[in-house]
């Protein structure tokens, strides 16, 4: 076991454990560390470099997740053979010759936000004024798992609006929902297998790709995910949206939720990532209360977004974790800086505290039941509806349209961009091909103001030659 040692004050603006993984990660790859051979321990290579365990840890921590190193128990890391892999770092590109694509569609279907309009922009400013009073505590360190002060208050919201009896302590603020399923993966480590419902949420496939965890994609009837095929998966953990599946809209009934908890509590090492998103938008019925408040034995894994129910540009996330996770969180992981900065977790706790968080949800409500209906009306009374059939089922900010035609994929959509439209198509979503002779459609309709709502109509009727030319 030779020792390593590298160039540390080449290390430029990146981070000094995100460095040290590069170090390590090329020398493995150009097979200066040979496969097998032992990597130094933590707390030697930390001492031979002159630096913290903590940098260490979190190298050889990205290095074990994407597959460079393994780590044998009381043995100590070990290089993996990666010939057979294509690099996972791309050359550093020329960021001057790169245009960012920032068109905007007269209607694009795939952005499935609000429009910044809409958003209380007086009642932030006097949030964020406030989080000002703070004074120096808004400059000291954030906790790795997020303020008290905001973990509190999404506690207490979560208690008021969906019956959750969560401890503050078991929340974990995030930017994003991606930056908390890569934490999430990587503390149920490398040989979690994720089970996720086809169609569904691709983005966490490829998050878990890229952190080497296998996936296993499980068909869904209208009643969700399908419990007999995730028996068949040998998956131990599951990621399901049962309120609002994205994109048909189905909520999971009850006996489903028993069949799915009773996977769950089978064995040990099995989990439920619950994902929230949009719940709050359902325009008929009571809203359903999340499969986190019937865990008995603790084995949900509760996510949800402000950026949906807000804006976009506000990243802030949060995961609930059971407490056994939790404990192994703050053991393994609280390296890790939080990722939300205290000014902006100040303003959103004061803006939940003041009210301004629900009434906004309900001006919400009420301005998307009011698209919602019209879109619908607008599809069931154009040519369009002689060849097309919607799907939708009171919820959420999207619903499906099926269209019985001959024209391919592409010829629709390159119909669509002579029209400026940005289509969704259910088949982004899914990883069994459709059957041929219909194209089915996913319409977000979050983004599109109500008096546009006719023109969108008419330049989709036009793309599937049901309507006249623009």
């Amino acid at each position: 076991m030779a020792l390593l040692t590298y160039p540390l004050a080449d290390k430029g603006d990146r981070p000094l454990y995100l460095y040290l993984y590069e170090c390590v990660r090329d020398d493995i790859v150009n097979k200066k560390i040979a496969p097998g051979d032992k990597l130094p321990s933590k707390r030697v290579m930390a001492g031979h470099l002159n630096v913290s365990l903590n940098t260490v840890a979190a190298a050889y921590e990205m290095l074990a997740t994407e597959g460079y190193i393994i780590s044998n128990e009381r043995s100590g890391y070990f290089a993996q053979d990666v010939s057979d892999f294509a690099k996972r770092h791309a050359p550093r590109q020329k960021y001057e010759n790169i245009e960012e694509n920032s068109r905007e569609y007269f209607c694009d279907f795939k952005a499935n936000r609000q429009g910044v309009q809409h958003f209380p922009m007086d009642a932030w400013s006097r949030c964020m004024k406030q989080a000002s009073l703070q004074g120096e505590n808004v400059l000291v360190t954030v906790p790795y798992n997020g303020l008290l002060k905001l973990r509190t208050t999404i506690a207490r919201h979560l208690k008021e609006s969906r019956d959750m009896d969560v401890s503050p302590a078991n929340i974990i603020i995030g930017a994003g929902t991606e930056y908390l399923y890569g934490r999430l993966l990587q503390l149920l480590g490398h040989d979690a297998v994720i089970a996720m419902e086809d169609p569904g949420y691709r983005k966490l496939a490829a998050i878990s790709g890229s952190a080497g965890n296998e996936c296993r994609y499980i068909p869904i009837d209208d009643k969700g995910l399908r419990v007999d095929m995730l028996h068949e998966s040998r998956a131990n953990v599951v990621h399901v949206s049962p309120a609002n599946h994205f994109p048909t809209g189905i909520t999971m009934p009850i006996a489903r939720r028993e069949e799915l908890f009773g996977w769950v509590n089978e064995a040990e090492d099995r989990y439920i990532i619950e994902d929230d998103y949009d719940s709050e938008f359902r325009f008929s019925g009571q809203l359903i209360l999340p499969m986190y408040t019937k865990d008995v034995k603790q084995r949900v894994i509760y996510i949800n977004t402000f950026s949906k129910t807000l804006v976009p540009s506000i990243r802030i996330s949060f995961m609930v974790l059971p407490p056994a996770l939790m404990e192994r969180y703050v053991q393994t992981m609280n390296f890790y800086s939080c990722t939300v900065s205290s000014f902006e977790q100040y303003a959103l706790a004061e803006f939940i505290e003041e009210g301004y968080f629900i009434r906004h949800i309900n001006r919400t409500r009420k301005r998307l039941r009011e698209q919602h209906d019209c879109i619908l009306r607008e599809l069931k009374s154009c040519p369009l509806a002689d060849i097309a059939d919607i799907t939708e089922h009171n919820a959420g900010t999207h619903f499906l349209l099926s269209v019985r035609t001959e024209m391919s994929r592409q010829q629709i959509a390159e119909r669509a961009e002579e029209q400026d439209l940005n289509l969704s198509f259910y088949s982004d979503y899914t990883v069994f091909a459709q059957a041929g002779g219909v194209c089915e459609l996913v319409i977000n309709y979050a983004g599109i103001d109500t008096e546009k709502i006719p023109e969108v109509v008419r330049r989709l009727c036009w793309v599937f030659e049901t309507g006249k030319e623009i």
